[in-house]
């Protein structure tokens, strides 16, 4: 019999727990405070996802799509040029049964931090990653960023 390890909390309970702790926080240092510690977390998670990695924007986007897939956070990623496409994004699920829009929560920004880390760990250029708008549909949330 194969023994597999299984964890207690899916990826839905892992994205809820963190917007709790979000609330948290942002009740002690307020939201600006909050969306920058959550911000520098994913860039150095970032630096550390493409260290080692030189190359071209093109293979910083594939790390990136690749990490947002394997978390299960995004169903699917579309990156071209300065824009993202991300599908299916489990993050802006769980803001919007708390009636947040997506795009604005520390969360998100988090994820921009990882694309800005990636990129400047991969390619040696600073980037700065923002939210374009959020699509709510009966499959899920898109969201649209650019850099």
């Amino acid at each position: 019999m194969e023994n597999k390890k299984q964890c207690a909390m899916d990826t839905r309970d892992l994205v809820t727990l963190l917007a709790d702790l979000a609330e948290q926080i942002e009740m002690l240092i307020g939201k600006k405070g909050t969306i920058s510690v959550f911000r520098y977390a994913g860039k150095q998670m970032g630096k550390r996802l493409g260290a080692g990695q030189p190359g071209d924007a093109e293979m910083a986007r594939g790390i990136v799509a690749k990490f947002f897939q394997d978390k299960w956070v995004i169903d699917g990623v579309a990156l071209q040029d300065n824009h993202a496409e991300l599908q299916g994004c489990r993050i802006g699920l769980v803001l919007k049964e708390r009636g947040i829009q997506a795009g604005s929560h520390a969360l998100c920004n988090f994820g921009f931090g990882l694309i800005d880390g990636v990129t400047e760990a991969v390619t040696g250029h600073k980037i700065i990653t923002l939210h374009v708008s959020s699509e709510y549909h009966e499959e899920g949330v898109t969201c649209h960023e650019t850099w």
